[in-house]
């Protein structure tokens, strides 16, 4: 058997979807060796088991999974956001997959609406939910944000590289290089190594503090340091999509404040792991694909007024981020 920590970042304000993912960790086949829920200071849990560790963090995406990590004392760690939902065998068969493909980190894939219990969606929906599904890939592909493909290609890494490079989703025996973050399985000893800790400029920017791009900035550092991670088909969760990590429930706020954070902070990734790391061409055509494209489709899809106090946004987002990297 084998012992791990379950970690939880959270406002405490997810109600009865943190309720359900609750009692999917008491479900669990192998159970935890314990559980850390980390809170910032002044918010309040309304569910508990009564055996969690509760720890009291600072307010931050970041800030909060770097604590949570950090405080953990198991072998393996599945980290998790506050509303989720899974089967009984979730840990059992990420462990499991852990070991048979030699990984550090293993990502499950996460599907939105229902619980297990009751997951099946009708045809018409199925096929909505896949074209969505599709047309997103496109976007972030040419927007330089995630490259999704089969096989290995350095022409993949090039235009996806401020996006953390590609993910081979598609493939059962393809490593990749980013992925999501509301839920991942990894060796204690590899998230320690990445020292989350140190990037707290993801959750500093001047319009807004919304960390986006941490997810990009962990995974690409634990691939720098040799690690390997992949998703896995033995498993699924349900992301029951709570909300509590959007930047603004106003559709317009959160659209200016979005913009902004990508704008800002993938081109510091650009610069402190891809840049930084290796001077190349392809590196550098990475960063400006990227750059550029992201810009123009922004311009393309948000042409009516109301939206262009969030491509004000946007273009401040690299000012900001230039003017970090000339301080740095």
């Amino acid at each position: 058997m084998f012992n791990y920590s379950i970690v939880i970042r959270t406002l405490g304000n997810t109600g009865e979807k943190y309720l359900l993912m609750l009692r999917a960790i008491e479900r669990q086949t192998v159970k935890p060796m314990e559980i850390l829920v980390v809170i910032p200071e002044g918010y309040t849990l309304d569910h508990q088991l009564g055996n969690e560790r509760i720890i009291r963090s600072g307010k931050g995406m970041v800030t909060q999974r770097a604590v949570g990590i950090a405080e953990a004392m198991g072998d393996y760690l599945l980290v998790l956001d506050d509303d989720l939902d899974f089967p009984p065998d979730f840990a059992e068969k990420l462990y499991e997959t852990l070991q048979r493909r030699q990984l550090d980190c293993v990502l499950a894939y996460g599907g939105g609406g229902k619980t297990n219990e009751n997951k099946t969606l009708p045809t018409k929906t199925f096929f909505i939910n896949k074209l969505k599904q599709r047309t997103k890939q496109i976007c972030l592909a040419f927007t330089g944000q995630a490259f999704q493909s089969r096989r290995e290609s350095q022409w993949f890494d090039t235009i996806a590289s401020t996006g953390g490079h590609c993910t081979y989703v598609n493939c059962e025996e393809g490593l990749c290089q980013t992925g999501a973050f509301a839920c991942f399985f990894i060796k204690t000893d590899k998230a320690k190594a990445v020292h989350f800790e140190e990037e707290q400029w993801l959750e500093q920017g001047r319009i807004s503090t919304y960390a986006a791009y941490d997810d990009a900035v962990f995974y690409y550092k634990i691939f720098l340091q040799g690690g390997r991670i992949a998703y896995t088909h033995n498993t699924d969760f349900v992301h029951l999509d709570a909300a509590s990590g959007r930047p603004a429930q106003d559709r317009l706020t959160a659209k200016r404040i979005r913009l902004y954070t990508i704008a800002r902070n993938r081109t510091i990734f650009w610069y402190k792991h891809i840049w930084s790391n290796r001077h190349t061409l392809h590196n550098l055509a990475g960063g400006i694909y990227g750059m550029v494209n992201y810009a123009l489709y922004n311009l393309v899809i948000n042409l009516h007024p109301k939206y262009w106090p969030a491509i004000g946004a946007m273009m401040k987002g690299y000012r900001d981020a230039f003017s970090y990297i000339r301080q740095s």
